[in-house]
């Protein structure tokens, strides 16, 4: 555990110690607000993370990378029933948002209609959906409540709380409290709104994509105090480990044994993880939905040449892409191909270079049937990628709370783009390489991916199993 880490894990400690007794129904609220968006305005705090003497302001000290899940572990359990209720004949409620991404080929194939019911968190029109996938939809923000007193008295405990904390480094300050205010109300809300939907609804199972959003957490936790088992559908490779502890859930549904392994070195309980991968990567065995004719003709690329995938997140680190760029097309000449991500719109490195094009709205797995290559920051492109049996280089990035997930690729991963750009100069000039790759890709897929049966059929046993 490096300063930078325990820093931040001592630092979330004393904040859920010292604003523990706002509590509501039972639930301390410190325990369920999303502490990062908290702190992510205050540049100081995030810089003074790195430093030794940081710890000087702090009362907890956090050494041991299973302390903070520990802590969850007894909170969860002092919310659980002893007993998980088994309701045979209860919903499998399926909670949408922006991150599960169960494609719909998934409720059609696995899930029973009849036994499924899914959530939403706010209905926006008038005119939103019903029913998804021939599946009724329950939208939180219908259940209708009266909070305002309880609301009002939380947040003047709380403000009481800053008063006393008035000299503190983070809880002084103006936006830290404002926000801590407003989260209080959503909160309170969140509570009532899943109570309200668990108690209507007889449910025997909860599916959620990430503990991390304050109403998946709250669901779960509701849930585990009627007794009813959760599932959390990991969303991305665990990259940055901030974003995956403390975990929530019965049982999370994990990619590979690398989870598995990394959840059980930070403290989570045994058989709380199980190896399922993710319904999403199952198109990567589907045929293409588009021909390569069709592709390459609307993105206006040349069919004699080889084509490259980058998968970049917005501009950062744009001067290393710019590089590689540069450094790969000095010897190699292809076509290149850049997604962003989150956005769809053309990359402002399609504008610098004639020869590189957006990928436009096509969704990955139309993507990745068309190239040979891909290159992407350490992100789930390059997992998804390799199980599309695509050859994968990753250009690293120095990220202090990084897990390590692409270490066992060895040498395909890099932080000088132009290293990384001749090792990929060297796999579409030598054959060899070819022949590399493919045998560093498959041993890190017996670790990370190890089985590649359908993964919807694997999410569909292990609702089984937890509910019947």
């Amino acid at each position: 555990m490096n300063t930078y880490v325990r820093n931040y894990w001592s630092l979330y400690l004393d904040f859920i110690r010292d604003f523990e007794k706002l509590k509501y129904k039972g639930f301390s609220l410190s325990y369920i607000v999303h502490f990062p968006s908290l702190i992510r305005h205050h540049t100081e705090v995030w810089n003074a993370l790195y430093h030794e003497k940081f710890m000087e302001r702090l009362k907890s000290t956090v050494n041991n990378q299973k302390t903070i899940q520990g802590i969850f572990n007894k909170y969860v359990q002092s919310h659980q029933k002893k007993q998980i209720v088994k309701k045979k004949h209860g919903k499998v409620m399926i909670h949408l948002d922006g991150v599960l991404r169960l494609p719909p080929r998934t409720f059609y194939d696995y899930f029973n209609k009849r036994s499924m019911i899914i959530s939403s968190g706010v209905k926006r029109k008038s005119s939103s959906p019903s029913t998804m996938y021939n599946i009724p939809v329950k939208y939180l923000n219908d259940y209708k409540m009266d909070t305002k007193k309880a609301i009002f008295q939380l947040q003047k405990q709380a403000k009481s709380l800053f008063y006393i904390y008035r000299g503190h480094h983070l809880y002084k300050d103006k936006t830290f409290q404002s926000l801590l205010l407003k989260k209080i109300k959503q909160l309170v809300n969140g509570i009532e709104q899943s109570h309200l939907l668990l108690d209507e609804v007889s449910t025997s199972c909860v599916i959620v994509s990430t503990t991390h959003s304050y109403i998946n957490r709250i669901l779960v936790l509701v849930a585990a105090e009627k007794g009813i088992p959760s599932i959390c559908v990991q969303h991305g490779i665990i990259g940055n480990e901030f974003g995956f502890i403390p975990k929530i859930a019965t049982v999370d549904a994990v990619y590979g044994q690398f989870e598995v392994d990394w959840y059980k070195q930070r403290g989570a309980l045994n058989g709380s993880c199980e190896i399922i991968g993710h319904p999403r990567f199952d198109q990567a065995f589907q045929p293409p939905t588009i021909s390569k004719n069709t592709f390459f003709k609307q993105l206006g690329l040349d069919k004699s040449k080889k084509t490259l995938l980058i998968a970049v997140r917005g501009n950062k680190n744009i001067d290393k892409w710019r590089m590689l760029i540069k450094t790969v097309t000095k010897q190699v000449d292809l076509n290149i191909l850049i997604k962003d991500y989150p956005v769809k719109t053309p990359h402002q490195l399609t504008r610098e270079f004639s020869f590189v094009h957006s990928t436009q709205s096509f969704n990955l797995y139309d993507i990745l049937p068309q190239v040979d290559c891909v290159v992407t920051y350490p992100s789930t492109v390059g997992l998804e990628a390799m199980i599309a049996n695509r050859a994968v280089f990753i250009l690293h990035r120095n990220i202090p709370n990084y897990s390590g997930y692409y270490n066992n690729l060895g040498e395909l991963v890099q932080l000088n783009p132009q290293n990384l750009g001749n090792l990929i100069i060297n796999y579409f000039n030598d054959s060899n390489w070819v022949r590399y790759f493919k045998k560093e890709r498959e041993k890190f897929l017996q670790y990370a991916y190890p089985d590649m049966k359908k993964s919807g059929e694997r999410l569909k046993q292990l609702i089984d199993r937890l509910t019947n």
